[in-house]
This record gives C-alpha cells, sequence and structure tokens, in this order.
C-alpha cells in the first residue's frame, strides 16, 4: 500500500506557515513526572485484549483493507472505559502507523491543519485519534468532511491518512453533523463485559504489573463489583495490593454494597421503592446529590442494565429485579 503519495506539500506548508504564524504565544507547560515503564499497562495486540471478539474482527478485516491499499476510517463507539482507546492503539501497532491523539474537546480547525501539516511532511503514515469525538463542534467537522473523503483542501491534495474516532455517544454526533459519520467505513461497536472476562483481565494485568498472590475467590469478587467495567476493575485491583489484599476494605472505601452498586445506587432504588410510583429523573438526581445529567449518565445506565429499574413515560420505576436485590440486602 502506498500512502506516500505526495502533492502540493510545499504549498500546504506554506499554508500551514501562514496558519500559525498568527498563534499567540505557546504556554509553558511544567514537565510531569513520568510513570516508570514497568507500572504501565496497555494490551498491545489482539491477543492481548481481552473479550471483545465481534469488534476484533471487524478490525482485522478493516486492517486488511488498509494494508491493501483503501484508507478506510474507523469508529469506536462504547461506555466509558471499556477500552476505545485501546484498540485504537491496537489497530495502530498493526498497521505500523504513527498515532496522534486528540481530545475532542481541544479540537477545533487550527488543531486539523496542524496536523495535516505533520501529515505531509511525515515519511510515515499517520492515524489522527480523536476520543470523546462527541465533543467536537458542528464548524469542525463539517471542515472536514472533505479532506477525510477526498483528501483534498483548499484545492490541495493530500497525503492519506486514518481517522479513528471514540465516542461514548453516537447520537449527538449524528445530531450535529450526520454526513461525517456516513463517511466512517468502519464502525465498532464495544460490548459489555461480563464477570469472567473482568476475571481474565485481572489475572493478566497482576501477572504482567503486580504479581501479586490472590486467590480465586477475591478474583471472583472484585470482578463481580466493578459494574463490569475494565478501567474500574484495574483501579480497584491497585487498591487491593495497597491493602495488602484486603478486599472488604477496597469495597468499603469505595462505598460498594453488592453487585458493583453502592450506597448512592441503594438509596435510589430505596426511594422508588418507598414511593411505589414512577419517579422523573429530577428527584432522582436530587436523591442522589447530583445534577440530571451526572444522574443520566453515572448512575442510571448501570441500574438499567442491571434491569434494577426500567424507564416509563411517567418517569423511573422499581422493577422485580430491583425489589428482591433490596430484599437480599434486608
Amino acid at each position: 500500500m502506498d500512502f506516500l503519495d505526495i502533492c502540493g506539500i510545499t504549498q500546504l506548508l506554506e499554508w500551514g506557515n501562514r496558519v500559525f504564524s498568527e498563534k499567540k504565544e505557546e504556554p509553558i507547560y511544567i514537565q510531569q513526572p513520568t510513570m516508570p515503564t514497568k507500572f504501565y499497562y496497555r494490551p498491545a495486540t489482539f491477543e492481548e485484549y481481552i473479550s471483545q471478539e465481534k469488534a476484533k474482527d471487524k478490525a482485522k478485516l478493516t486492517i486488511e483493507l488498509v494494508k491493501k491499499g483503501f484508507p478506510r476510517h474507523f469508529l469506536i463507539m462504547g461506555n466509558a472505559g471499556h477500552g476505545k482507546t485501546t484498540l485504537a492503539n491496537i489497530i495502530a501497532n498493526n498497521l505500523e502507523f504513527e498515532f496522534n491523539v486528540y481530545v475532542g474537546s481541544n479540537f477545533e480547525i487550527p488543531t486539523i491543519q496542524e496536523f495535516l501539516v505533520k501529515n505531509q511532511d511525515s515519511k510515515k503514515p499517520q492515524i489522527l485519534f480523536i476520543d470523546e469525538l462527541g465533543e467536537v463542534d458542528k464548524k469542525t467537522l463539517t471542515y472536514m468532511l472533505p479532506i477525510i473523503e477526498d483528501f483534498k483542501v483548499n484545492g490541495l491534495t493530500l497525503k492519506k491518512f486514518i481517522v479513528i474516532g471514540a465516542t461514548t455517544d453516537t447520537w449527538i454526533i449524528s445530531k450535529r453533523c450526520q454526513p461525517f459519520l456516513d463517511r466512517i467505513h468502519c464502525k465498532i461497536y464495544l460490548e459489555e463485559y461480563e464477570a469472567e472476562d473482568i476475571k481474565r483481565l485481572l489475572k493478566q494485568y497482576n501477572d504482567q504489573i503486580h504479581k501479586f498472590n490472590v486467590s480465586e475467590e477475591v478474583y471472583d469478587e472484585l470482578s463481580r463489583n466493578v459494574r463490569y467495567v475494565p478501567r474500574i476493575g484495574l483501579a480497584y485491583f491497585d487498591y487491593l495490593v495497597a491493602c495488602n489484599g484486603d478486599l472488604n476494605r477496597v469495597l468499603q472505601m469505595n462505598r460498594i454494597i453488592k453487585d458493583g452498586l453502592d450506597d448512592i445506587d441503594v438509596r435510589i432504588l430505596n426511594h422508588l421503592q418507598i414511593v411505589g410510583k414512577p419517579v422523573g429523573e429530577q428527584a432522582l438526581a436530587i436523591i442522589a446529590n447530583m445534577t440530571n445529567s451526572e444522574y443520566k449518565e453515572l448512575r442510571e445506565p448501570y441500574l438499567m442494565r442491571q434491569e434494577l429499574i426500567s424507564r416509563t413515560n411517567r418517569g423511573r420505576v422499581l422493577t422485580d429485579k430491583g425489589k428482591l436485590f433490596l430484599q437480599e440486602l434486608k
């Protein structure tokens, strides 16, 4: 695959120089301490990436197309902490492309222009990774349409590159700029993890990083109490090591009561049981001492996925499974 066809490099560089000549003085950044390599954990291959077989299969097939000379852009969708960035890294590793990471909230037209200048001048093929793609504004997404489809800007032909976007909310991107989504060739959805998947992940993490003696029972209990989210599981495992294997202390410090639910979740369920009729999200947000958006993003999804509450036209209600859960707690 020839990704190095260059047309109009000088023009693009001159254009880039004009863009950045008017930029304000760059801020001074304080050097941050780096994490020792031995404590860094991120699966680097498809084999190390636990579960998500359908997602991996689709990614592998699309990678083969890219290697045959067909540029294909990716969109990785899934809940927070489910490994979207990790999968994007693995795709980059398989393609042997340089991985450029940007955050959607800071990604604007000057940002893409800066990347294009770098891409045009680079000898190595590039990946443009945008985390939290849903935070990119409509103007920027619209500006990118001819760039990611025809690799052209202001009449200049660009070197080809690959876009990988990651998002927890595809709907907001669709609402903001559906044509952008239409130009993404490979859409990958990360499914929910099971407790056994989390257990395998924690074992792999422990083998590579901590090498701490953990019983099967502790692995099982921890895996059931991290909301089936890999990122939470890894964080709790670090606490487990710090607490010298005291799992009860780890769960208590994170306010976990049972099956990943904490005291705020139980407070919500109790309120629904006491009221005995549908309750609006605003009222539940008050019960949880949260804003409406925090409640909808941080609390309700897990409660609904566990089928403890249900959403109706009149509000949220406690399910039979939710009633049984509260009964078991008593």
